[in-house]
This record gives C-alpha cells, sequence and structure tokens, in this order.
C-alpha cells in the first residue's frame, strides 16, 4: 500500500454526537450526496469475518491532525476570501493524517443534505479528470492546499461548518476560528500528488461489516486518510478493508475513486461486504449518484436523472470532456442547493472550483 498511517490505538469512551463528525461519519441530518455510475459488476473486498453490525454506536474516533502552534498560526494566516459563495482558501502545513485522537476535538453544527453527482473521465489529451457538485445546505466553503511532514501534498474542499464557521462574520470571531486549522480533516473531495482522487455521496442503504481486531475509521476520515496515504486506487481501496467504516448516526455513504493512471472504481458496501464497482469494459467513464450501485444494472441505472444525463453526454464524447466542457455537465444537472463545483485534473494535479466564480489551482512541487 502507499504510505504508513498507523497511530496509537483507540478507545470509544466519551463520545458525543460533534465528536462523530470529527470522526469523519455522516450523521442523521447529513445527507450527503453524488451520481451513480456505469459498472460491470463488483468485486468483494478481501475475505473477513464479520463480528457485529455497527449500529447506532459510534466507533471512530477524531483523525489525529498535528501542526505544531506556529503552522496553526500560519493555516489561520493565511484565510483568504475568494468569492461571496462565500468560498475561502486556506494552506496547511503540518503531519499526515493518523487514527489517533487529539485531546478535545470537537465540531459544528449539523447540517441536512441533499443530492450531489460526481463523474470521472479524461480531458482531450486523455489525461484524467473527475468532477463533482457538492449540492447541500448554504454554509462557507474552502480550498485547502496542504504540504504534509512527509513531503505529500494535496489539494481538497470543504465545508466550514465541520470547524464551527457558521458564516462569513464567524471568521471574525478569534474563539469560533479556533478549530479552523483542523479543517484539514474535512475533504469532501480532494486530490493528492500522486494523482488519487476520491470524492463522497449518500447511500442511505449502506451498513459496513464489523471485522475483529480493525480500527474503527469514520466515513468522512477515510478520505483524509487516502489522500494523506494512497499511491493508487489500489491503495485507496486497501484502506477501506484495513479499517471498519463507521457510518452511526447517520446514513452510508460509497465513494468514487480515481488515479492518474486513469483507474476508476466506486467503493461501496454491498450487504455490509466491501464491494469495488468498475465501468464495463470499453467504458471510459463512470459517475456516481445517490442510488445504491450494487443494486441496479447498468441499463437501470440511466432510469436516474443525473445520472442518465451525465452518461449520454460522456457517451456521445467517448469519454472525453475539457475542465470547461464539465463544468458545462455539471451545470446541466446543478441543483437549487448545488454550494460548489470542482473539477480536478490528475496528472497536471489541478483544481478548479467554482463557488460565486471559478478559481483554479495547482498542487505545489
Amino acid at each position: 500500500m502507499g504510505r504508513s498511517m498507523t497511530g496509537p490505538s483507540m478507545t470509544t469512551a466519551g463520545i458525543t454526537r460533534r465528536t462523530l463528525l470529527v470522526a469523519g461519519t455522516a450523521s442523521a441530518s447529513l445527507g450527503l450526496a453524488g451520481c451513480a455510475s456505469g459498472a460491470g459488476g463488483s468485486e468483494p473486498g478481501k475475505s473477513s469475518t464479520t463480528s457485529a453490525e455497527t449500529g447506532t454506536q459510534q466507533h471512530a474516533q477524531p483523525l489525529s491532525i498535528a501542526q505544531t502552534d506556529m503552522q496553526k498560526q500560519a493555516t489561520l494566516d493565511s484565510c483568504t476570501r475568494l468569492d461571496g459563495h462565500p468560498t475561502f482558501h486556506l494552506t496547511w502545513e503540518g503531519a499526515p493524517a493518523t487514527t489517533s485522537a487529539p485531546d478535545g476535538a470537537n465540531a459544528a453544527a449539523l447540517p441536512t443534505g441533499y443530492a450531489c453527482t460526481l463523474f470521472a473521465a479524461a480531458d482531450a489529451d486523455g489525461a484524467p479528470l473527475v468532477a463533482r457538485n457538492f449540492d447541500w445546505d448554504p454554509a462557507p466553503a474552502s480550498v485547502v492546499e496542504s504540504k504534509l511532514n512527509n513531503g505529500r501534498s494535496t489539494l481538497a474542499v470543504t465545508d466550514l461548518r465541520y470547524v464551527g464557521i457558521e458564516s462569513e462574520s464567524d471568521l471574525g470571531n478569534k474563539q469560533k476560528t479556533q478549530d479552523l486549522p483542523r479543517c484539514e480533516a474535512y475533504a469532501f473531495d480532494g486530490i493528492n500528488d500522486s494523482g488519487v482522487y476520491i470524492g463522497l455521496a449518500a447511500d442511505a442503504s449502506a451498513r459496513a461489516e464489523v471485522v475483529d481486531g480493525r480500527e474503527w475509521l469514520g466515513g468522512l476520515g477515510v478520505q483524509r486518510m487516502i489522500l494523506d496515504h494512497a499511491d493508487t486506487v489500489k491503495d485507496a481501496i486497501e484502506v477501506f478493508d484495513t479499517y471498519n467504516i463507521d457510518f452511526a448516526g447517520g446514513p452510508g455513504l460509497h465513494y468514487l475513486l480515481a488515479d492518474r493512471s486513469g483507474a476508476k472504481a466506486v467503493v461501496e458496501f454491498d450487504a455490509r461486504k466491501l464491494a469495488v464497482i468498475r465501468p464495463p469494459s470499453g467504458q471510459p467513464w463512470m459517475c456516481l449518484e445517490n442510488f445504491h450501485m450494487s443494486s441496479f444494472a447498468e441499463e437501470d441505472r440511466i432510469t436516474h436523472s443525473r445520472y442518465s444525463t451525465c452518461a449520454k453526454t460522456l457517451d456521445s464524447s467517448r469519454g472525453k470532456v475539457s475542465v470547461d466542457d464539465a463544468v458545462n455537465l455539471l451545470n446541466d444537472v446543478r441543483q437549487p442547493h448545488t454550494q460548489w463545483q470542482s473539477v480536478y485534473g490528475l496528472s497536471a494535479g489541478t483544481l478548479r472550483v467554482v463557488g460565486k466564480k471559478p478559481h483554479d489551482y495547482r498542487l505545489s512541487a
């Protein structure tokens, strides 16, 4: 697999609903979403033993997101307003995420969720490209541009409510910004300098098996762990197959993965087993929406409107779209509650994020 993810062992004492969010799971009111895709079947994860259902008890601890005091202050000082969504930009330096919980970690209020759309394709030159609408309640968002102590760089987009920022005015309140450096833990979509992409979507029927002896990792926290430690889609799948993924307190999730080699997959939990769904032979694109992929054959997936719109466009273009074309397709499936749009170039390490207007970034060397 990619880079080491080990950290001190975790305990489950004293977990609150706010801690649940920091652990990376969706709460009962967090209906995150996406667009579903063409796959020719599922691949089970590695053989394992199921001991119990996840149920409603929350097990995953918050990720450890470690910075020095100087690095924390630099993150706070870097906060720059991009547009009136409002969208911001932050830089972040510190250690790669581990599963050891920080002291006193907490999170923000619980918003209500709706539906998103994601797709993986390629640009005109064949370089992998991934795009997504993040459709949710209005809230400040931020690009998080990270440089880790191990030399890894990542670009991600986050909802700042997870660190207690409910409105732009909160950024002027020192007490409310004290958790801003923990925005690193909340990558709703992102890419790393190995060209690995991950984005999530709500899958209300998903329930993950529990394997004796495994550490717990939250359904959102797994995204940061993959960005910090995986070098390929294969590595990312191994992360899912290393931990018990905790969806307690809210709906399950499924995930779109891609890397710069052109590999792509949807990961979800079908009958509590890890399922890896690939595109059908000869299909150069994938989509993810909010229905459970494993329950639908390809011909039935097109009955879902956002999936169908993406499928028709990507089929007609043979899976190739420019960044502008990708944004236009995202606009075709845009919802009234779309909060941001993001388009990642996996080979070049680029991000275009659109709040009120577009902003372009490239991974730092």
